[in-house]
This record gives structure tokens, sequence and C-alpha cells, in this order.
């Protein structure tokens, strides 16, 4: 790779060392400060509040021989094996306990550090601080990134991020030198990325992919194998890793959606076309999109988005032709490219959630390289005013990044925000209109709520989580003989959640039928023993059984399990008082 060749004079006070840099941070930082103030949403509420994995250190070994989910959900197969996802909530928990503002803090940070190192990737590939600078900035700045920032749950990616390009930029400095030491940090890192998040496997192929084509010195066979060699130790990483991780996860990927592959082939332009038309005309940002299942080739759900993704894709060849660096251009379009190949696997998602912004917070990379490669030849026709056009043009996309950033951001303040949004985008997606209805509930508006899941029932009756929130809904208002209905036909749809036993048992010993009650809660238990409050409920059953011995059996186990309960303490200590008063009589 060649040294910098940039005149600095043309770059002025940006071509101070660490000028550039800094103001790339910052503007990453300030970007998203607002989301400082923002609640826990979404996915943050089980995984975070509700999770007791990551609220003790007792749990950590079990973040390496369990998937994420696992002390949530101990009885469903899980596809995801992140531990140090789960290590970096629990140093969070250890820090700023369940207060918001301490978590988004730590995600903002990440993205900084995200956007640095997107600065010295690139101007170690390009060699052109310019041209690095203006690649950083929009992908510091990118709308792309809110849900990958502005969401605690959504920091795996930057945090992916950060290890990936380290591990890149330490393999591009064993290449200059040729120094084990730098190898094995790139090999370490690309290890650690893996443990983060599972999309990092595609790092290999990357490194092949750019050896291979900065192979000057061989073609041919011998460019093949010199590129293979120089990648082996990444596929082998690789290799050890997939086996390990259906080891723990007991298969490879579970099907969570059992969909016909010419039904997967068929939606996947439409969310193809959905990432192209966000990276470069990022507005309409949500938090989920609710695109439908193509069924029929016919369909203008697949015609029109194959017709646009065609168009992208000859567009984007024809770009790349005309650059300076055809070779670096290829290899951008490569790193944009390859991690969304994984996540089109959509038999891994659930029916509504198969589109998300933060599975472009990688790819994003290559995108901002190719931006600025082509800004930096369109300025090239300019000739003496070549910089004013690049920083007059990156100030312009900056401008409206900020806009749409600092304005699309805030749907991710709150539940309410976020779920209203998406309702606005995709009115009759099921699963959109029960998160609606639980914020709306959680906002105490229950008849709005009972709306929508009734709503949604109409439209597929047998759809589970509207039948279970229906019947929680109306426990919480106390129509009981009503969530006993919906509750008992959600158990016949789905047997393996935990909350509906809780709820319907819950039901039945406030209708004033203990003894029907217990079953229920004991099969909650059985299904998530640890979880918090479940055997303080069954206490309060066997309380009203006068079984008091069961009952400080039970206040006991919920007190080991969850110290914190102050309840489940106080009622112990009633219990106890009550006890020693009976034996003075």
């Amino acid at each position: 790779m060649q040294v910098e060749t940039q005149n600095p004079k043309a770059m002025g006070w940006l071509a101070r060392r660490g000028v550039a840099e800094a103001l790339v941070c910052a503007l990453a930082f300030l970007a998203y400060l607002p989301t400082v103030g923002y609640q826990f949403v979404y996915d943050d509420k089980p995984q975070i509040i509700q999770n007791p994995a990551i609220h003790a250190w007792r749990y950590l070994p079990n973040y390496f021989t369990s998937h994420a989910w696992a002390e949530l959900y101990p009885n469903v197969q899980g596809n995801y094996y992140r531990p140090l996802f789960l290590l970096w909530f629990r140093l969070n928990h250890a820090l700023f306990g369940l207060d918001p503002r301490g978590w988004h803090l730590t995600s903002i940070v990440c993205h900084v550090a995200a956007s640095c190192l997107v600065f010295a990737l690139i101007l170690r590939l390009a060699a052109s601080r310019s041209i690095a600078f203006i690649a950083a900035t929009l992908f510091a700045l990118h709308p792309i990134h809110i849900e990958s920032v502005a969401w605690v749950s959504g920091v795996t990616d930057p945090l992916m991020t950060i290890l990936a390009i380290g591990s890149f930029l330490t393999f591009l400095r064993f290449r200059k030198g040729r120094q084990w030491g730098w190898m094995a940090a790139s090999l370490a890192l690309f290890a650690l990325a893996l443990l983060e998040k599972e999309t990092a496997i595609v790092l290999g192929p990357l490194v092949f992919i750019y050896v291979w084509l900065y192979a000057e010195q061989c073609s041919g066979v011998t460019r093949f194998v010199f590129s293979l060699k120089q990648a082996s130790g990444f596929l082998a990483l690789s290799i050890l890793y997939l086996p390990l991780r259906a080891f723990v996860l007991h298969g490879f990927s579970h099907v969570v959606s059992p969909l016909p592959f010419a039904t997967m082939a068929l939606t996947e332009p439409s969310i193809v076309w959905l990432y192209v038309r966000h990276l470069l005309i990022p507005a309409g940002i949500s938090g989920l999109y609710g695109l439908p299942y193509v069924q029929n080739a016919a369909d203008a759900a697949f015609v029109i988005p194959v017709i646009l993704v065609l168009v992208s894709l000859a567009a984007l060849v024809l770009v790349i032709a005309r650059l300076e660096s055809v070779r670096l251009a290829v290899f951008a379009a490569c790193w944009m490219v390859l991690p969304v190949i994984p996540v089109l696997w959509l038999r891994a998602y659930a029916e509504g959630d198969i589109a998300h912004d933060r599975y472009l917070y990688f790819p994003s990379v290559g995108f901002v390289l190719l931006v600025s490669m082509a800004l930096a030849h369109l300025a090239g026709r300019w000739r003496a005013r070549a910089k004013l056009f690049e920083f007059a043009s990156l100030a312009i996309i900056a401008v409206a990044y900020v806009f749409g950033t600092m304005t699309q951001q805030r749907f991710w303040a709150n539940d309410l925000a976020l779920y209203q949004r998406a309702y606005s985008i995709a009115p009759r997606d099921n699963l959109i209109c029960n998160d609606l209805g639980a914020a709306l509930m959680d906002a105490g508006d229950p008849n709005d709520a009972l709306a929508l899941y009734t709503q949604v029932l109409a439209r597929e009756p047998g759809f589970w989580l509207s039948n279970y929130n229906l019947g929680y809904t109306y426990y919480k208002i106390g129509k009981l003989p009503e969530a006993e209905q919906y509750l008992r036909k959600a158990i016949t749809i789905n047997t393996a959640d935990s909350d509906e036993y809780l709820y319907l048992g819950l039901s039945i010993w406030r209708q004033g039928r203990p003894n029907d009650a217990v079953p229920y809660l004991q099969q909650a238990i059985q299904i998530r023993p640890f979880a918090p409050g479940y055997h303080f409920a069954l206490a309060m059953v066997r309380h009203d059984q006068n079984d008091f011995a069961a009952e400080e059996s039970e206040l006991n186990l919920e007190i080991q399990y969850h110290p914190e309960s102050i309840a489940a303490r106080q009622q112990l200590a009633a219990l106890t008082s009550a006890a020693a008063a009976e034996s003075k009589r």
C-alpha cells in the first residue's frame, strides 16, 4: 500500500495529526448525545431489566456455555451465541444498575470508537486523509446507525465492528512487516469479534479478497494459494468457532419460522431494496418495518424490488469502473455486501421481524468508503478547487445526515414513540400491533391496547401473542374471567411460554380458586425456575390454602434467587412473626 501523498496545504488544519480524528469523534458523540435521556425500549426490558444473568457475576461462566437468552428462556432453543455481549451488559449493570443514562452513554462511546477506527482503516486503505475524514464523518452521522446507537441492546454491532476493524488493521500491520505478533493480535481480536456477534465470520473472506486483490506479485493458482495462506488463520478460527457455536446452541441454526425456501427467496429482494434505499436516502427510519412475506413471483412486492436492486447493482458497477482505484472500490463493495448475506436467512427470524437497520452498521463501512472515493473522483475535475468541492459536498451531506439522525432518533426515546412510528409505517403488521398495544397498556391506555389486539385476532384468530396479550391486559384491569379465557387459548397455541401459565394461575387464584391455580403456577416455575416473582406468586396461593410450610419454602426460594425482593422478605417476616405468636399461645 502506498504512503500518504496528499498535499498537506490542501487539507489545511485537518492535515494535523489527530485533528480530523478528534472532529469525527466529536461529531459522532454530539449527534447521539440526546439519547442519554432515553428509556430502555424494545428488547432492553427482557434483556436488561428482567434478565438475572446480567445482574450478578455468578452467571459469568454461563455466558460461554449457553445462548444469549438462556436465563430468560431456558427451555427454548436460541440462535445467538454472544458471550461478550452479555459480559458488556454485566459490566454496564455493575456500573449503572438500571439507570438507562449510563447505558446510553457507553453505547455512544462505542459508536465514537467505531467512527475513529473507520477513519484509521480508510486512511490505511486509501492513503488519503481527506477520503478518510469524509468517510468517517459520513459513518459517524449516517441515520442508518440510529438503531445500533439509540437502542441499548443494539450495541452488539458497534462492539463487533470495533473488534473486527481492529483485527483487520492489525492484519495490515502484519502484512507490512511480517511481524507475527501483529498476526497474533489480529486473530485474537477476530476471536473476540466472533464471541461478540456471529456476523464477524465474514472477516475471513474479506481478508482473502483483500489479499487476492493486492497480490500483484503472482497470478492464477499461485495468487489463490497465496491469498488462502494469508487468510488461513482467520479461516481456521472460523472452522473452530462454528462447531463450538453449534455445540452450545445444540444446532447450527434453529428454525423460528419454517418458511419454504421459495418464499424466502421471493421475500429477500424487498429486504435488500429496503437496505439499499436506507443507505442512499436514510428517511423513514424505524425499529420495525413489518415487511410481509412474498408468495408469488408475479407479485409487485417481488418484481419491483428485483428491478430496483438490479438497477442499483448496475449503477454500482459503473461507479466502481470509473474510480481511480478499482481494486479498493471492489473491496469496499465486498465489505458492503458480504455481511448482509447471512442476515437474509429468514427462517431464523419471527414473522414481521425480518429487516433491521442495525444489520447495516458493519456493511456501511464499505458504503461510506465508496461514497468518499466517488466524491474524490468528482472533485478531481475541479482541479484547483478540488478540496473545496469535496468539503462542500461533505458539508451538504453531513447537514442532511445530522438532520435525519436528530429527528429520527427521537422515536427510540420510549416504547410508545417507537411502536407508534412502526405502526405508522406498517399498520397491519401483527407483531407491530401487539408491540404498540403493550406500550399503550404500559402508558395507562388499556382500551386502545385491547382494540389493537382484537384487530389482530380478527385477521388471525390463532395469533398467539395477541391471545396472550389480551389475557394479560384483562388480568391487569381486573376482568378475570376474560383473562382466563384468552390465557387458556394462548396455552393451546403455544405451551412453551412461562408467563401465560403464571397469569392464568393468578387469574384463577384471584377468582377464589387457589387449588385450581397451583398447577399452572407450578408449570410456570418448571419452565422458568429462577424467574423473578414466580415463587412469590405461588407462596401467596399457598398462604390462601393455609399451607404455611409450603409458603415458607417458596418465599425462601424467591429470596435465594432474588435477594433484592423486598416483598418476599416482608412476607417471610410476617409469616415468621405469625408463627412465633401462634407458638406462644
